[in-house]
């Protein structure tokens, strides 16, 4: 058997030290890279001289570039021509949430510098990560790599065809195809003690190396390999050959490690005759690989990632990414349309989303330890590039509505604000302008709404928001693509009603009964909220049980599902540790939680719905609150609302959540349907896919990332349904049970759907305390013109879309 041994570090933006500290690791371990290759270059260690480093990731390249002298660039560049350093295209470890144009960006980078060193860059390694989006693999080859290792870390998850150390085409969304080497996890090397213990030296009075050269160390190597390739065999395994990867410490974030090479020679010496080991880069790997021929199947669809479950640990900061990523969009869109923008914060606005999206999220003791400082160091420093992204992407808006014309709070600034549509696709939207409180005494007699430069009075409805102190003034606007308007409130005295509009109740409105002498096209009491296109009911405990669709008379609620629409549910998995110190029993039980993501003793519970109130009921929409008791939180209340002029249902799960250590999560119900022969679709990483269909066999089938949200869609219509801060789709039952893979043909694409707002049940790295206050928003409608899915994903785009909204001062300066 030949071994192809490939050296590598591992690459986790934290877990093992802070994540500044990690970047600095990387510079220094490419610069011990940089200077085995010049000692081997220059003949002072010839036994060194097959050694290869696998720059595994090409940020740690991207970021070498930013911060070291043209020199060290320089000898970077010869040590790759030399071959003793091969740069691969996989800029990080991602999850799923990564932005599909931000990565392309970098991406971009990875075929300028192979123009740099005049070496090709076709082949990427990805490591510890167990999934990646169909669309991915078309940006791997749109950037020119048409080779792909990956390390996967089968913790909490499988691999594809149940089968490791595999090699496939996978099909791209385009037809195009990348050869991939499904391997196993990173640390073989190590694992097998192949790699050698290492001390410093200091008998030459200079600080130095040296490897403990153990024949005993080797010969368990030996057993290892042996018996690891006996296990291969029970999966067809029939190759002469085997690529293994090492780091040069067990330790992520490793540095390399040249006395590999002694242990190797030494390892060839005692076994070479069964077991014949060479150190070598991913390209001369695949590079035989494909001079071998094999007969390789191709394959294509999604392989969905096991570990996106993981960022939902921190929802807060997912929820402020995703509002950075769709602020992100409109800055795109701006640019495209010849706005220009401070391209250094832009730079930093893409490379703090790409970094928050790097899978590693926190500090090995996290789970526990969760009041260890470099725990709760780790998981700032990770919401950090959130809450950054989030900012950059106000700061770079904000120099777009000053550019033109906006006018910041003075005495007097007149009651003008601008609607700018920053798309290049037409958007109807109702449009949200405030009164503030010091601006009372203009409109405290009447107002009226005003385009004004068509002078055409607007209809409008008031809210009071922020504890009361706002005006939100609320009105319809349609733009064409990066059309504007600007909208002007008037004063205009009207005479205050002196009692209620309905004749019925003299006091006030009652919320218990549809008046005859009401506008009841749009209409909210304590038991349903009704629009020209949906009735919502909803009874105490039992929660919603009526959407009715009246465009078609139809129910749009599955019957099978095991949530009502619109139900929190909460899950968690208990320890008794009253008497107990608790870490390690923490950490316990959720190794045994494993792949499923619940045991089988786990408590799941749906909210009961306990009180309702009507907060609208205007001209344009009303809302309803339904509040909710449920286990595991303070406070936990639905909002509702429906509109006169749009079949769009807009909800919002407002939720007040204790700290709880033990493994728990927290979901919403969805359970929707259009029609027997819908089709479930979503929008992941630059392609749409539909869940449980359009997958790689054996990949997972429980839980999907999403960029907007989902469509269920027919010949005749669809239903869309955006989630604004939890990307995260959960489909199937709540209930524990045994893994069902893709190609189940138990399985469907339609399955009951959640929302998965939050969890903590990994034991390590992912955040512990799911505490706090949150507000999930969401979006729905019903599109009747819409029949297949790329017409069901714009209509999620536009649905996610907004518009800007800002105060001006004159029209003919904006």
């Amino acid at each position: 058997m030949k071994i192809y041994l490939m050296h590598q570090t591992h690459t986790d933006i934290g877990y093992t030290d802070r994540q500044e500290k990690i970047t600095k690791y990387h510079i220094d371990y490419l610069k011990q890279a940089i200077v085995i290759s010049e000692k081997i270059a220059n003949g002072e260690k010839d036994i060194w001289k097959s050694f290869v480093w696998n720059n595994e990731s090409f940020w740690i390249i991207d970021t070498f570039l930013k911060h070291e002298s043209e020199e060290w660039v320089n000898r970077l560049k010869l040590a790759i021509q030399r071959k003793h350093i091969e740069v691969t295209g996989n800029y990080l470890n991602l999850t799923e949430l990564v932005d599909y144009d931000a990565l392309k960006t970098k991406m971009k980078k990875v075929e300028d510098f192979a123009l740099f060193t005049g070496v090709k860059i076709n082949s990427a390694i990805s490591m510890d990560i167990n999934g990646w989006g169909w669309g991915y693999s078309d940006l791997l080859y749109e950037s020119g790599v048409t080779r792909f290792f990956t390390s996967i870390h089968n913790h909490h998850g499988f691999v594809p065809f149940l089968k490791k150390q595999t090699a496939f085409y996978w099909e791209t969304p385009n037809k195009n195809k990348v050869l991939v080497w499904n391997g196993d996890v990173y640390n073989q090397g190590n694992v097998s003690k192949l790699v050698p213990n290492v001390v410093a030296d200091f008998t030459k009075g200079l600080f130095n190396t040296k490897a403990i050269i153990d024949d005993e160390r080797l010969t368990y190597a030996k057993k290892w390999f042996d018996d690891y390739i006996k296990s291969l065999e029970k999966e067809d395994y029939s190759y002469d050959f085997l690529p293994i990867l090492t780091k040069g410490l067990l330790v992520d974030n490793a540095p390399p490690n040249p006395h590999i090479m002694e242990a190797i020679t030494r390892f060839n010496e005692l076994f070479g005759e069964q077991i014949n080991i060479e150190l070598i880069g991913i390209n001369e790997f695949f590079d035989k690989l494909e001079k071998m021929d094999l007969d390789l199947k191709t394959y294509s669809g999604d392989w969905t990632d096991w570990w996106s479950d993981g960022f939902m640990s921190t929802p807060r900061a997912v929820s402020l990414y995703k509002e950075a990523q769709r602020n992100y969009k409109k800055i795109l869109s701006l640019k495209n349309n010849g706005f220009n923008f401070d391209q250094e914060l832009l730079t930093s606005l893409e490379e703090n989303m790409i970094m928050f999206a790097e899978h590693t999220w926190g500090y090995f003791t996290s789970v526990s330890e969760p009041w260890n400082k470099m725990t709760v160091k780790l998981e700032s420093r990770n919401c950090m590039f959130a809450e950054l992204a989030n900012k950059y992407a106000d700061q770079l808006l904000d120099d777009y509505k000053e550019k033109t014309g906006e006018m910041m709070k003075s005495a007097g600034r007149p009651m003008r604000y601008k609607i700018k549509n920053p798309y290049n696709y037409e958007l109807k939207k109702l449009v949200k302008i405030y009164i503030n409180w010091w601006e009372d005494f203009i409109v405290d007699e009447g107002y009226k709404l005003y385009d004004l430069e068509s002078n055409q009075e607007l209809d409008y409805q008031e809210i009071l928001v922020d504890q009361k102190s706002r005006k939100e003034v609320r009105t319809y606007i349609t733009l064409a693509p990066y059309e504007e308007k600007v909208l002007e409130i008037r004063k205009h005295k009207t005479t205050k009603r002196e009692m209620s509009i309905d004749p019925l109740f003299t006091r006030d409105e009652r919320y218990d009964f549809k008046s005859p002498y009401l506008n009841n096209e749009i209409y909210a009491s304590q038991f349903k909220i009704e629009s020209p296109y949906f009735l919502i009911e909803f009874e105490k405990d039992l929660g919603i049980t009526k959407l009715l669709d009246k465009t078609t008379n139809e129910s749009l609620l599955r019957c099978d599902s095991e949530n009502s629409l619109f139900t929190p549910v909460y899950e968690v998995s208990e320890v008794q540790y009253d008497y107990l110190f608790a870490p390690q029993a923490m950490s316990e039980i959720r190794k045994d939680i494993g792949r499923n993501r619940k045991l089988f003793s786990s408590i799941i519970q749906s909210g009961k719905l306990v009180n309702s109130k009507v907060i609208a009921n205007g001209p344009i929409f009303s809302r309803v609150q339904l509040k909710y008791l449920l286990k595991g939180t303070i406070y936990s209340v639905v909002e509702i609302t429906l509109y006169k002029e749009e079949p769009i249902i807009d909800f919002s799960y407002i939720l007040g959540k204790d700290t709880v250590w033990e493994p728990e999560s927290m979901y919403l119900s969805i359970p929707l349907t259009v029609g027997e022969k819908e089709e479930l679709w979503i929008n992941k990483n630059g392609t749409n896919i539909r869940p449980r269909i359009d997958q790689l066999p054996q990949t997972l089938t429980k839980f999907y990332t999403m960029n907007n949200g989902y469509s269920l869609v027919t010949k005749n219509k669809s239903l869309n349904l955006v989630s604004m801060d939890a990307p995260l789709l959960y489909m199937g039952s709540l209930k524990p049970g045994e893994i069902k893979l893709h190609g189940d043909k138990t399985l469907n694409n339609t399955d009951d759907q959640y929302i998965w707002l939050m969890n903590n049940y990994w034991e390590t790295n992912f955040s512990t305390s799911l505490g706090g206050f949150y507000q999930f928003d969401f979006s729905m409608n019903i599109n009747y013109k819409t029949n297949n899915e790329s017409e069901a994903m714009e209509e999620l785009k536009k649905l996610s879309s907004t518009f800007l909204v800002y105060q001006v001062k004159d029209y003919d300066k904006v």
